[in-house]
């Protein structure tokens, strides 16, 4: 018979090592068994583009590089670019003015400000002082079009902070005058971005949540729809004009996550925007997905693209753990094929915005890297550039997964598990890969993104454990 001492020392040990797996997330004890069978018929591809929108506290290339991201959303407007009326002569010039010169524009404006904007940061207008990036638009836009990464521009009247206050009088616009600045402002970008400049900015939204007054729009459904066919007229006209061989795409309508304004604004304005892009901050995107997809059916837009604009968390710290692997699921979701898959998105945001606390991003001060950041990059590992996908043949209820195959033929296997539990996974690859090793990287409490070790294929086959809460990416290179 055990001595007291002895059962109270083992009662003790189980409990510490029942903290410790409180404290991991990870399940040690009996293993669960998983199979995974993957097909070998391409469903589509993945998400073409996956980037991030901006954050005010920095901008750095090498961030957006580790990242991986090929696309960078950007807030513009007048509360950034114009906020005072350029000319200091409201209404004027007209916009028959500005189509026969475009040079009746005050361009003195337009240089100083995207070149030595107030306080020094392109983000003066965003953000206490001292706190904020220092550089000015010319480095944003020009460190985009070398590094290939596909700037998308909003354009504002008004900001989420009701700036600035000459532009109030045109939100919305009612008179000839309104229009007339509304039209210069838009065109005045686009030109100075395309025309005076060579930045290859060729997307563009017009304005930002308008359905969400705290947003800053101050009209109505029919007004927001005015404001993109003026914004679609000055857009187009700096293009056929100025730039003929070049293609644009506006991005409409910019809407909450739910809003019913993009079945409105596919029926009544379809012929003035061309992509269809709408936020969703839900933990699983692909139910209101579908429903746009589904209003997109039947519209001049059927084929069009879908960009979810803005995605993740302004609410919740991308440390959370269970909010880093749904990045990686919906990730999954949006490349699946048919009413689920996303053309492009942005995730909000890259960097923190505004005061501390006020709107959290994927980076902190300092280059602070959360889980998030991590968890966004193994996901773009495998999905980002419109690689060929494959689905497991039947679905498992515990883990989420998919196949991809790039240009160059290399294999990439990506796997969550959302679950505490562990299991052992058993991996039928045969369909697209039946020989060689892959590079195993793990998304989890102990190892952030990080390459774990090898997986050798038998037949197509390997076995492994994959732990409770986590994900793994595992990279086959081309057999040669």
């Amino acid at each position: 018979m055990l001595s007291k001492t002895i059962i109270l020392n083992l009662f003790l040990g189980f409990l510490i090592a029942l903290s410790i797996e409180l404290f991991s997330g990870m399940t040690t004890f009996a293993q669960n068994i998983e199979t995974i069978k993957i097909s070998g018929t391409a469903a589509g591809v993945s998400t073409r583009y996956i980037g991030a929108v901006e954050g005010n506290i920095n901008f750095d290339l090498k961030d957006l590089q580790d990242l991986g991201i090929n696309t960078y959303r950007i807030y513009g407007g007048m509360s950034r670019w114009e906020p005072e009326d350029d000319d200091g002569k409201y209404g004027w010039p007209e916009i028959s003015q500005i189509k026969a010169n475009p040079n009746i524009i005050n361009w003195v404006h337009w240089d100083r400000i995207m070149t030595d904007p107030p306080n020094g940061s392109d983000y003066w207008w965003s953000g206490e002082p001292g706190t904020v990036w220092q550089g000015n638009a010319r480095t944003i836009f020009n460190t985009l079009k070398q590094a290939k990464i596909r700037p998308v521009v909003s354009i504002r009247n008004v900001d989420n902070g009701w700036s600035p206050a000459w532009a109030l009088q045109l939100n919305p616009p009612r008179t000839k005058e309104d229009w007339n600045e509304w039209w210069e402002h838009v065109f005045a970008t686009v030109y100075w971005l395309n025309v005076r400049n060579d930045y290859r900015v060729d997307d563009w939204e017009i304005h930002n949540e308008p359905d969400n007054r705290e947003q800053g729009w101050g009209g109505n459904r029919a007004d927001y729809f005015e404001l993109v066919k003026v914004a679609k007229d000055a857009i187009d006209f700096a293009y056929k004009t100025y730039l003929p061989a070049r293609t644009y795409h506006i991005h409409g309508p910019k809407t909450v996550g739910g809003s019913n304004w993009p079945a409105f604004a596919l029926q009544e304005i379809p012929n003035y925007f061309d992509t269809v892009n709408v936020h969703n901050y839900d933990r699983d995107i692909s139910n209101y997905t579908r429903k746009v997809r589904g209003w997109m059916k039947g519209s001049a837009l059927a084929n069009s693209q879908l960009w979810v604009g803005e995605w993740g968390s302004y609410e919740i710290s991308y440390n959370d753990f269970s909010l880093a692997l749904s990045l990686i699921k919906n990730l999954i979701r949006g490349s699946q094929p048919g009413d689920n898959y996303i053309d492009g998105s942005h995730i909000f945001c890259l960097y923190d915005w505004g005061k501390p606390g006020l709107a959290e991003g994927l980076l902190g001060s300092g280059g602070k890297r959360r889980a998030g950041y991590y968890a966004l990059r193994m996901g773009i590992r495998a999905l980002q550039g419109g690689k060929a996908t494959f689905f497991p043949i039947s679905n498992s209820p515990n883990l989420m997964a998919v196949a991809t195959k790039d240009a160059s033929n290399n294999v990439y296997l990506l796997a969550v598990n959302s679950q505490r539990k562990s299991y052992t996974l058993n991996v039928d690859i045969s369909a697209l890969i039946e020989f060689g090793s892959g590079t195993v990287r793990e998304f989890s409490y102990r190892a952030m993104d990080e390459v774990i070790g090898k997986l050798t294929l038998n037949g197509g086959n390997a076995t492994f454990t994959m732990a409770g809460n986590s994900a793994i990416l595992v990279k086959f290179d081309r057999p040669n």
